[in-house]
Formats: C-alpha cells, sequence, structure tokens
C-alpha cells in the first residue's frame, strides 16, 4: 500500500507540474497566432480526445504530465519554403522566446498561487518559545550570565509562545518601565531559570533590546526524516529522542546543530531513544553551504518544535503578497543549490536525485497530509521552472539563447550548429538522469543493507 501512494503521489506531482508547464506554452502559443495541433494531458497512446478548431485535445495513457505539439515546430522544416502561416517559425523570434518563457512562467505562477492559497486558507503551525543563538558582547544578556541555547519561557510572567510574542512584549513592557528590570524565565537543559536583566534602547531601531538573536526552539525528538539523506541511510525514524552526539548531551535542535555543523562528512555517532530502546546510529553529515554559516554538516532530519500548535491564516492580499515573497525565497535556496553543486562546493552524489527521489519525497509528503504536499509542489514546480531556464540546447533556455543570438545576428545559427548543440545537450541530460537515478538506486540498495549498532 505504501508503495502505491509513493507512485501515485510522484505521478500526480510530475503530472500537474508538467501539464502546468505545457499549458503555457499553449496559451502563448494560441494567443500569438501559431497553429497548435496537438495538446494532450499525458504521453503515449491516446485514451479519449476531440478536436476543436485546428486543435486536437488529447488524454494519453501515460499520466507524466503532457505536450504542446505546434505546427512547423521542427528546426528541419523551417526552410523559407517550407514555412506556412501560422507556422512556428513564421513568427519573429521575440514571439518564439515569449512562447518557451510561458512554460517556466507558468510554473512560478503555480507556485505563487498555491502558496498563497495555503496562507490565505489557513494552516496549523506549531508554537516554538524563543530560544537564544548568539549574544552580543557587552550586552544586556551577557551582563547577566544569559547563555547561548536557554530557552526564554516567560517576561515578567507572561508567557512567550514565539519570537515575536517576546520581541513585543520585551519593546511594551521596557516602554512602559524605561531602564528598570525585567524577571526572564528561561530553561537550560531541563533546568529553570530566572535572571533580572535592563533592556537596551536601540536607536537605530527604535526598540528596546537584550542584544540576542533569537530562533524558534525545538526539542530534540526527530519529526521527520528526508528521503535519501544520512539520516535515512542511518534508519533514524520519526520519532527518535537525540540524545547524544558524539558523547555530548543534546536538549534541543539547536544543541544538535552545534554537535553535527563541525562532523560535515566525518563518520559521526548519535546515540537516540525509540520507545523504550536505546541505540547508537552511524552517520556522515553531508556538506552544505548555509548563507552566513558557510560549509556545515547535515544529516537530514526535521525536529519537532512542540506539541501545541496554533492556526496560521492571512486576508488575502496579503496572503498573495507571502506566496510572491515564498516563492522567491524557494527560488533563490534552489539557485544557489545548483550553483553550490557546479562550482563543487557540494557533492552533487549527496544532493542530487531523480525520479525515484521525487516519488518518494512526493509519497513522504502526502502521507503528512495536503499541506505538507501543497508546498512540495509549489517547490517543484519553482524547481522544474529554474532548470527549464537552463542555458542548455534542448531545454527552454538553450532554445531561448538560439533564438536571441537570432535577434542579435538578424539571422538563425546554421542547421549544423543547432544539430550538434542539440546533441551535445540531450546527451548531458541523458548522463544526468542515468546519474541521477543511479544515485536514487545506490541510496536505497546502501539503506538496506544498513542498520544500527
Amino acid at each position: 500500500m505504501q508503495v502505491v501512494m509513493v507512485v501515485v503521489s510522484g505521478l500526480v506531482a510530475l503530472g500537474i507540474l508538467v501539464f502546468v508547464h505545457e499549458l503555457g506554452h499553449f496559451l502563448v502559443a494560441k494567443a500569438a497566432g501559431i497553429r497548435v495541433l496537438k495538446f494532450s494531458l499525458g504521453f503515449g497512446h491516446k485514451l479519449l480526445g476531440f478536436k476543436h478548431g485546428e486543435t486536437e485535445y488529447l488524454i494519453s495513457a501515460l499520466p507524466l504530465g503532457g505536450y504542446v505539439k505546434m505546427a512547423g515546430e521542427n528546426p528541419e522544416e523551417k526552410d523559407k519554403n517550407e514555412i506556412k502561416p501560422g507556422d512556428y517559425f513564421s513568427r519573429p523570434w521575440w514571439v518564439r522566446i515569449l512562447v518557451l518563457l510561458a512554460g517556466p512562467l507558468m510554473n512560478i505562477i503555480a507556485a505563487i498561487v498555491i502558496l498563497g492559497g495555503l496562507y490565505w486558507i489557513g494552516f496549523q503551525v506549531p508554537i516554538a518559545p524563543p530560544q537564544i543563538i548568539e549574544i552580543a558582547k557587552d550586552s544586556p544578556a551577557r551582563a547577566v550570565d544569559i547563555q547561548s541555547g536557554d530557552i526564554i519561557t516567560a517576561l515578567e510572567g507572561f508567557s512567550t509562545e514565539n519570537w515575536e510574542v517576546f520581541s513585543d512584549q520585551l519593546n511594551e513592557q521596557s516602554s512602559q518601565k524605561p531602564g528598570q528590570v525585567l524577571n526572564l524565565t528561561m530553561q537550560r537543559q531541563g533546568e529553570t531559570l530566572t535572571r533580572a536583566v535592563v533592556p537596551k534602547y536601540d536607536e537605530k531601531s527604535g526598540r528596546w533590546l537584550l542584544g540576542v538573536t533569537i530562533a524558534p526552539a525545538g526539542t530534540a525528538i526527530i519529526d521527520r526524516v528526508f528521503v535519501g539523506t544520512p539520516a535515512e541511510l542511518a534508519r533514524f525514524q520519526s520519532g527518535d529522542l537525540v540524545v547524544e552526539v558524539e558523547k555530548q548531551p543534546i536538549w534541543t535542535k539547536y544543541d544538535f546543530q552545534k554537535s553535527v555543523w563541525p562532523r560535515a562528512d566525518q563518520e559521526t555517532h548519535f546515540t537516540v531513544k525509540r520507545g523504550e530502546d536505546v541505540l547508537v546510529l552511524k552517520a556522515k553529515p553531508m556538506t552544505q553551504q548555509l548563507p552566513g554559516q558557510g560549509r556545515v554538516g547535515v544529516i537530514g532530519v526535521n525536529f519537532k518544535i512542540s506539541d501545541q500548535e496554533k492556526r496560521m491564516q492571512y486576508p488575502f492580499f496579503k496572503a498573495v503578497g507571502l506566496g510572491f515573497s515564498q516563492t522567491y525565497n524557494i527560488s533563490k535556496m534552489i539557485l544557489n543549490a545548483l550553483w553550490q553543486m557546479i562550482s563543487g562546493q557540494i557533492s552533487a552524489k549527496d544532493s542530487l536525485g531523480g525520479p525515484i527521489t521525487i516519488m518518494r519525497m512526493a509519497g513522504e509528503e502526502a502521507k503528512s497530509g495536503p499541506k505538507d504536499f501543497l508546498f512540495f509542489l509549489a517547490g517543484i514546480s519553482i524547481m522544474l521552472a529554474i532548470v527549464n531556464l537552463l542555458p542548455i540546447p534542448v531545454l527552454d533556455g538553450g532554445s531561448v539563447v538560439f533564438f536571441l543570438i537570432e535577434g542579435v545576428l538578424r539571422k538563425p545559427l546554421s542547421m549544423k550548429v543547432q544539430e550538434i548543440s542539440q546533441q551535445i545537450g540531450f546527451t548531458l541530460l541523458i548522463a544526468l538522469m542515468v546519474f541521477a537515478t543511479y544515485n536514487d538506486i545506490y541510496k536505497i540498495v546502501v539503506r538496506f543493507f544498513s542498520g544500527a549498532t
């Protein structure tokens, strides 16, 4: 049953996103007066279909997206004597570029709609009290022995359910009692502490501050194990409580990060509690480049933050804005990861996944619920847009480069140059797909033969 869910979820995810991509090409081609001969949902043998005008609309046997067939789109047919009105190559180079860009643009729009819709409809998020990550020199916090890793649970007796509540309470209380002592209640490795601190007014931000950097706290209980990561290979499971990393006690996800980040590419021992059992798992953290942190070691897990949740929901226009900003942030993250792989900062072997990984991830997200599956769908949609815009022949980005050159030179590149470029691009993509699929299978085999010690 689990295998069926993985396959079905993967097919649904890939099918929707490729179909949306092709729909973009179709709509702009039609708007540009290009004759579209076929528009198919799926590939392969025709199951159902009808013809409207010049276009045959199909549902085909393989539900892996779809395709658009435009009249005269084969470069070999674009000889002046063969081009007919309404053919793809009868349109100026810049119109052809618009048709090509419409596919990736449609994927970006789909991501904005999915993310914006989620923020508008609303979803549950865990309540996470603020945890201190860094402390500035000569700050009010440092003066009273507040330490990195401390979790702030209350300010002047008022509960601080998250960092925003804490920041607002700190500013409000300090404004009412400027220069006076405020009492902080904190947790430090399971012990409750109280510290009396005098916040300092910051002219630049116009707020009262402690001189600390805070982030949402989290438990040391693993919530998710990501597909194809060192954690999956080492057989970590959701619900595992991480007790130690290389004999260092772990209380929160922050303690875990401090212990694991310096251990990139080093075999590391993790002591975990799984029910009544205590296990020692071995994993080699893979290298990841984090903004502001440099190269760090990660094993591919998320930690449970809290058993308490609250509903996050925004008005329509605010939700749309969040959809745009989240799409932008995910795009930056994907481009950064691609650059790290190309420049050798991270291992493609550790980071690159193929169709098997995508299907397994889709299955995992589907099991977690509609919210997680839709977030996953938005991320994959953005990735599909970015990959298609890469300047590689046979991808949309490669054809855009050809047509830009045609616009500059006022004539297309020779057929021989285009054919050689297409062959190189096709060979490169096939090699990449073979490597990614091999990587998928390798990780499954290694996971099958690995175990706890």
